[in-house]
C-alpha cells in the first residue's frame, strides 16, 4: 500500500501543488501553523472517513476558493489506482478509478492508513468516547459496512432520545418505545459483536508490543466494558446480545424517561486498560501510558496488514517530539517496511535517519529538499 503522488487545490491553506512521495519515509518539516497537519489530513481524507480533527467538510475549503479538490495516485491490490475527492458547498464527491461513487463513504476500505497524532497520546487518559471512536475507526477500515451500521445506530439513538423527550406514559407510546428499542438493540448487538471480535485479536497484539517495549517487566490488559451486561459471554451470538440489550433497555426505561436519554448500549461502552493489574488511566505513569498508546497503534497497523495483505500507510503527525529516544526508535523499527509520513518542527528528528524524502512547508507551500 503506497501513495505515489498527490495534488491539491483550494484545500485549507495548502497552495496548489502536485508532489511525489518516497515509498519509504517522508519527512515534512515546518514551524507551527504552516500546514503540516493540513497535509496529513488531506492524505487521511482518501480513506473516505471524516477529518480526524472533527472538522466539517465546508471548513476544508480555503476562504478564497469556491471548492477544494485533492487527487491521489496509489498502488495497492497489485495495481495503480486513483482517488479524487471534491469538497463543494459542504458536500463531498468521491471518484475512484474514474467512477463517481453515490456516497463518498463507498471508498472506505480502499486506501488504508493508520494515523498517530498528539491527541492519541491521551487515548488512555481521556474519556470513553475517545476510546470508542478509536475502536470503531479501526474496525471501519477492515469492514466498510461497519460504517453504515454505526451511522444507522446513531440515527436510531437520536430518534429514540427525541421520542423520550416528548414521552407520556400511554400504551401507544409504550408500544412505540418497544419498536425503537428493538431497532436499537438489533443495531447495537451488531456493533458490540464486531468490537468483541476485533478485540480478541487486538488485545493479544497490544500485549505483545507492550511487553516488548517494557522489556517484559510489565503486562498490559485490555478489557471491553459493557453497559448492557457486565458479564456478557464473549462467545454470544448477535441474536443473544440483542436479547440482552433489549432486556436492559426495558429495565432502564424509567430512568431513561426521566433523563430523556438512553443509558445503555455500545454508545456507553468503554475500554479498560490495565498495566500490572492497575488502571492505566489512574495509576499509569506518563511513560507507561505512552507505551500503551504505541502498542495500540502498532497493533492497529499489524491487524490492517494481516487483514488486507498489504502494509497500511502510516501518518505520524507531530508525535516524535512527544516521545523519548527509546520510544522513537521502537516506533520506527516497528513500522519498518511501510510507507511513513512524519511531520515535525524539529529537524534533529529528521537528520537521524537520512532515508526517504524531505519536504518543507511554509505558509501552505510544500517544497522538496534535495538533502537533509
Amino acid at each position: 500500500m503506497k501513495i505515489l503522488k498527490m495534488s491539491f487545490k483550494g484545500y485549507r491553506n495548502l497552495k496548489e501543488n502536485e508532489i511525489e512521495f518516497s515509498p519509504e519515509i517522508n519527512f515534512v518539516f515546518g514551524k507551527n501553523a504552516q500546514g503540516k497537519t493540513n497535509l496529513m489530513e488531506a492524505i487521511w481524507m482518501f480513506t473516505g472517513a471524516r477529518s480526524f480533527r472533527g472538522t466539517k467538510d465546508v471548513d476544508l475549503v480555503n476562504f478564497n476558493c469556491d471548492f477544494a479538490k485533492i487527487d491521489g495516485k496509489f498502488f495497492f491490490e497489485n495495481r495503480n489506482h486513483e482517488i479524487t475527492i471534491i469538497f463543494n458547498g459542504g458536500k463531498r464527491k468521491a471518484i475512484f478509478d474514474d467512477v463517481a461513487k453515490n456516497y463518498p463513504t463507498n471508498i472506505i476500505g480502499r486506501f488504508k492508513t493508520v494515523l498517530f497524532s498528539p491527541v492519541h497520546l491521551s487515548l488512555v487518559k481521556d474519556g470513553p468516547d475517545f476510546r470508542r471512536r478509536f475502536l470503531d475507526a479501526a474496525i471501519c477500515q477492515l469492514k466498510p459496512t461497519y460504517t453504515k451500521t454505526i451511522s444507522k445506530y446513531n440515527q436510531v439513538l437520536k430518534q429514540r432520545n427525541s421520542f423520550l423527550k416528548t414521552f407520556d406514559n400511554t400504551s401507544q407510546n409504550l408500544q412505540l418505545l418497544d419498536v425503537w428499542d428493538d431497532k436499537l438493540s438489533e443495531l447495537g448487538a451488531k456493533i458490540i459483536k464486531e468490537r468483541i471480535e476485533y478485540l480478541k485479536v487486538f488485545k493479544n497484539k497490544v500485549f505483545s508490543f507492550y511487553s516488548d517495549i517494557s522489556g517484559g517487566k510489565e503486562k498490559i490488559e485490555v478489557k471491553y466494558i459493557f453497559s448492557v451486561n457486565k458479564n456478557i459471554n464473549l462467545g454470544l451470538s448477535v441474536d443473544d446480545i440483542k436479547k440482552l440489550m433489549f432486556s436492559k433497555l426495558e429495565k432502564t426505561r424509567e430512568t431513561d424517561i426521566k433523563t430523556r436519554s438512553t443509558s445503555c448500549g455500545p454508545h456507553k461502552d468503554d475500554l479498560e486498560i490495565l498495566i500490572n493489574e492497575k488502571t492505566a488511566k489512574n495509576f499509569g505513569s506518563q511513560g507507561q501510558q505512552r507505551s500503551a498508546v504505541l502498542a495500540f497503534k502498532l497493533a492497529e497497523a499489524m491487524i490492517l496488514e494481516e487483514f488486507s495483505g498489504e502494509p497500511p500507510v502510516i501518518l505520524l503527525d507531530d508525535v516524535m517530539s512527544e516521545l523519548d529516544d527509546f520510544r522513537k526508535k521502537y516506533l520506527l523499527k516497528g513500522l519498518g517496511g511501510r510507507q511513513v509520513f512524519i511531520t515535525s518542527c524539529d529537524k534533529s528528528d529528521l537528520k537521524k535517519l537520512k532515508i526517504g524524502k524531505l519536504f518543507t512547508i511554509e505558509n501552505g507551500e510544500v517544497n522538496v529538499k534535495k538533502d537533509f
